[in-house]
């Protein structure tokens, strides 16, 4: 079969529209063998552009047929089909908002529903879109929303399928792997249309070697001012919900400060989540046993205590309304509506057999109270970041002539509106396409939790059930979104002991994994609680890593390489989220007449070595072993510097190295601020070869204008085990 890049451009395929005038149902379908096809209702025509030679656009535009009546025309489907080669494929299956796990799927992956028995128990399918479109269950049957891209075994490249106009209906990518039908499907049910209207949609398709370009040249198609995705600042923090949870009080919160002040850790953001208000809904009826103060208190002393360092931060879910709220009681009017005249059932929280409502955005009086809601929180109680949670409650059902996606992007489009850029926007439970350069930072993942994986509903097939191993699962397919179409939040990191069922190889892989692709790092620990060992890793992640990704390498099931370059080195970061150990080997690149020995220093939270390190020569071809939920990552020696135990990306503490005086015998390192190191860092340097007799190599060196406490040349590791040259060892106290 034809590959589906050029598929794409042939005029055959397959279209399917169904709609409804009055309470009549029809449906055109045909063979799309040109530009246009109609039926006595309804013209759909197809219009190719030329962009470049890999890339162009697809735009579909439906209308209605003047000379046959002015009746509105209510959409209900839209589908076109094409016939191509899967087989050898992966494809990209998005989920449908930023909870639903996201990963690569092929030929034996399935993307079931929720089990009808856990649904009708629990109410999670109200979180996704189980409700309106179809999970077929079979294996290689499987979809994506928003975008899509598509490997093939046999060929280095990335098809990448993107929508352009989400702000009109969700759209889909579906594939069936078996047949090799491929299919584009709008979200187009309760779009109506007048005789004046047009309905139009739009479709990028580009090819290219390296994800990240796929993602600029769409961003650039897509994102009218790109440039301020990525002027995004990073944020390192604390929430409070992933240890106080509902039961949050404002002690609580300036206990957990306290132990940050203590310990200097340099932390940018303390955000205030669900407990502080009385009901949803009610966000400013602040419940006075909990917070005594109020929350102006609250933000003020956030800031007094940090010296001003640190943002407040307060959780929102705007579009939300809990049972017992006020709201409900006194403006019943506000909420959704289903057609048979009951309240719409927006989600399962805050009351497992209740749940909340939703409001009605469209309506005058919920945007003046929301209004309010935010110029009290943001001018008056002085909180400037704000997590806005729950967006999809606005969006279940199509209403007011317009499509689920229309009024997703409706919501979106409010929230900024309300905010007026005063404080930055974390987006949360939403589909991201709809914040994609039109929120600050959005969530990546579902809920972390301290514990790996809840058994039960993955088997139910809840693709937004709260688990740590979902979480990463989709932070790792998600990360070239990050400083592109947003920051990426990839929700919180557990390092602490008490109330956490992690393992330590757990613990560790959540950290590196979200210090490495999001552009948010926060934790919910209380640091005045932490062990030596917790204390060293998390001060090992400041300042924040900041990194260049070149690529995800898929090596197994659950399994992960991340090449990336960080402080001009190259790294890779292995990862093993499955439940089985997996060995492997590092790149030898020494063909290229480059190094191929790597640095790694370890978890310490292991405490069988201090410091943690090893040097590994790739040409031995040893085989190396991640055991489960194992992280490891290895910096490639590219010069001198041969690593550093500060960071847990080593050499992103060194800001600058400097050589000096007549045969370069002064060193000087800068180290990069703000640092939260307390204990010894050790520096190692590779000795050159025409001084390796030498024994004073490195001892005229400064480290922040200070001369190391000790200087040692080293020729095994802290294992015992031969480096593969000569180094020395800079140890320095802070």
């Amino acid at each position: 079969m034809i590959p589906l890049s050029d598929t794409l451009k042939q005029h055959d395929a397959t279209i399917k529209v169904g709609y409804v005038i009055g309470n009549q149902h029809f449906v055109l379908k045909s063979s799309f063998d040109g530009l246009s096809v109609s039926d006595s209702y309804l013209t759909v025509q197809r219009k190719f552009v030329h962009v470049c030679h890999d890339t162009f656009e697809i735009e579909y535009s439906i209308q209605p047929n003047h000379d046959e009546g002015a009746s509105l025309i209510k959409l209900h489907v839209f589908e076109v089909s094409f016939m191509t080669e899967l087989a050898n494929h992966s494809m990209m299956a998005e989920g449908f908002q930023a909870w639903s796990q996201t990963k690569e799927v092929d030929k034996s992956s399935t993307l079931p529903a929720i089990q009808s028995t856990v649904a009708w128990i629990t109410k999670f399918d109200l979180q996704g879109d189980y409700n309106f479109f179809k999970h077929s269950g079979k294996p290689g049957v499987v979809h994506s929303t928003g975008y899509t891209y598509l490997r093939d075994v046999h060929d280095p490249s990335i098809l990448f399928l993107g929508s352009l106009s989400e702000h009109n209906g969700y759209s889909y990518f579906k594939g069936n792997f078996e047949s090799g039908r491929f299919d584009i499907y709008k979200d187009v049910e309760g779009k109506t249309l007048s005789a004046e209207d047009t309905f139009r949609f739009g479709f990028l398709i580009t090819q290219h070697l390296d994800q990240t370009t796929l993602w600029r040249r769409y961003a650039n198609r897509l994102i009218p001012d790109a440039t301020n995705v990525s002027d995004l600042p990073v944020l390192t923090g604390w929430t409070s919900w992933y240890n106080f949870y509902e039961d949050v009080t404002e002690k609580d919160v300036i206990d957990s400060i306290s132990g940050f002040v203590e310990h200097e850790y340099p932390v940018d953001l303390i955000q205030v989540d669900d407990g502080f208000e009385m009901a949803i809904g009610d966000w400013l009826d602040v419940n006075p046993v909990k917070f005594p103060h109020g929350m102006k208190f609250l933000a003020d002393e956030i800031k007094r205590r940090t010296q001003g360092k640190a943002m407040a931060g307060i959780w929102l879910a705007p579009f939300a309304v809990g049972l017992k709220s006020k709201i409900i009681k006194e403006h019943p009017d506000w909420l959704v509506y289903r057609s048979d005249g009951n309240p719409l059932l927006a989600g399962p929280n805050w009351g497992m057999h209740s749940g909340f409502r939703a409001l009605d955005i469209y309506h005058p009086e919920v945007r003046d109270y929301l209004q309010l809601v935010f110029d009290t929180v943001i001018d008056d109680w002085g909180y400037k970041f704000l997590k806005l949670d729950f967006i999809f409650a606005a969006a279940m059902i199509p209403r007011h002539g317009k499509s689920r996606g229309e009024i997703m992007w409706d919501s979106v489009t409010l929230i900024n509106e309300l905010v007026n850029k005063r404080a930055l926007v974390l987006g949360s439970g939403v589909t991201l396409p709809a914040t994609w350069g039109r929120l600050d930072y959005s969530r990546i993942s579902c809920d972390a939790s301290p514990w790996w994986d809840h058994s039960i509903l993955r088997i139910a097939n809840v693709r937004e059930r709260v688990s740590t191993y979902n979480a990463l699962v989709s932070t790792l397919n998600r990360w070239p979104m990050n400083n592109i179409m947003f920051g990426n939040d990839p929700d919180v990191y557990f390092i602490r002991s008490n109330n956490n069922k992690l393992t330590i190889d757990e613990r560790y892989t959540l950290v590196v994994v979200n210090n490495l692709l999001g552009q948010m790092a926060l934790m919910s620990d209380n640091v005045a609680l932490y062990s030596p060992e917790e204390h060293d890793l998390y001060s090992s992640t400041f300042p924040k890593a900041r990194i260049t990704m070149d690529r995800m390498d898929p090596l197994a099931p659950d399994v992960y390489h991340l090449h990336y370059t960080c402080n001009g080195r190259p790294y890779i970061t292995a990862v093993n989220l499955s439940s089985s150990p997996y060995r492997f080997t590092l790149p030898n690149t020494s063909a290229e007449h480059q190094q191929s020995i790597y640095f790694e220093y370890e978890n310490v939270l292991m405490k069988n070595a201090t410091p943690p390190t090893r040097w590994i020569d790739a040409k031995d071809g040893d085989k190396l072993l991640l055991r489960p939920h194992q992280t490891r990552t290895f910096m490639r020696i590219v010069d001198d510097f041969a690593g550093s135990t500060g960071h847990i990306i080593p050499g992103w503490e060194l800001e600058s190295i400097n050589q000096k005086g007549t045969d370069n015998d002064l060193t000087f390192i800068k180290l990069r601020q703000p640092r939260a190191h307390k204990r010894d860092t050790h520096f190692y340097f590779r000795i050159p070869t025409d001084k390796a007799e030498e024994e004073d190599v490195y001892s005229k060196t400064f480290i922040d204008d200070k001369k190391p406490s000790s200087v040692h040349q080293l020729t095994q590791d802290q294992h015992g085990n031969h480096i593969p040259f000569p180094i020395v060892q800079l140890v320095y106290s802070p």
